[in-house]
């Protein structure tokens, strides 16, 4: 039977993964990290990990016969006295000491795949759940299968900045206004961002615009950008009323007919959007 290690950090995507992991014919287990995963995995063999005990986790996949990785559910990285990390923990950090997420997940990938343990992306066991193109919810008008030009504008923007600060290890996410940009990610994540925002924001000056998009150089197998009701919900609060969200890049947290549901509620724009020369 085939076997999938699954680190699971915080949501209930790692239980998703699950789920269809197991429909799928393998053999399940699940690795919640200590103080982020919040998930429910009684359903399935688990084995609860330090983020810091790297060398320990290693083991356990190893021990299991294990050979396929699938990381995922969002992961806040505390400092590095909080990460007490273990012995093979303490030699990697001089690796990822002066990185950004990205390369600290390469190199973490990179140490699995010594012992022949395969780092894969999630999305695997996730069909149908990326974000798709075109317009999901009109806010402004729900019989009008376009965005307004000031709409267009505010979403070329945003996709603008994050184009150029692709090659950066900087946040996913982008807010704009009327030309400005009002916030961009860093590394509190994207909800925390647009909470920050609520102040920034003039309620008079036009549309404020959301603009989610993956890095150029992003590691898809092991940080997938991920979009779902829980944003659309914060950017309600904040008087967000557009939403741009990258197709066929951006994982979806929950099933598209919900978020749809959300949208309508707070009369929200969502709109999947194509990156320009993308291959």
């Amino acid at each position: 039977m085939k076997r999938l290690a699954i680190i699971a950090g915080k949501g209930h995507l790692p239980i998703d993964v699950a789920k269809t992991a197991t429909a799928d014919g393998y053999d399940v287990l699940v690795l919640p990290i200590e103080g982020q995963a919040d998930a429910d995995f009684t359903s399935y063999q688990a084995n609860s990990i330090r983020l810091g005990g790297i060398g320990k986790t290693r083991s356990i996949i190893t021990h299991h016969g294990i050979e396929q990785l699938v990381m995922v559910g969002k992961v806040v990285w505390p400092s590095i006295a909080a990460l007490r990390p273990d012995f093979d923990g303490v030699k990697l950090l001089g690796k990822m000491i002066t990185k950004g997420d990205d390369n600290v997940l390469k190199v973490i990938a990179a140490y699995f795949a010594e012992k022949g343990i395969e780092t894969i992306a999630p999305d695997r066991f996730l069909p149908g759940r990326k974000m798709p193109l075109g317009i999901i919810h009109n806010g402004i008008s729900a019989d009008q299968a376009v965005i307004s030009p000031e709409g267009g504008r505010a979403i070329a923007c945003g996709v603008s900045v994050l184009t150029a600060l692709g090659t950066h290890d900087v946040g996913q996410s982008i807010i704009v206004q009327n030309g400005r940009v009002i916030a961009i990610e860093a590394v509190e994540g994207s909800d925390a961002m647009i909470a920050r925002s609520v102040s920034l924001l003039d309620p008079d000056g036009g549309i404020a615009c959301f603009v989610k998009m993956a890095k150029i150089a992003q590691d898809l197998r092991l940080d997938v950008p991920v979009f779902g009701g829980d944003t659309v919900r914060a950017a309600a609060i904040a008087g967000l009323s557009l939403l741009a969200v990258e197709a066929e890049t951006v994982l979806l947290a929950d099933n598209l007919a919900s978020i749809r549901t959300i949208c309508a509620e707070h009369s929200i724009t969502l709109i999947g959007i194509e990156r320009q020369g993308k291959p």
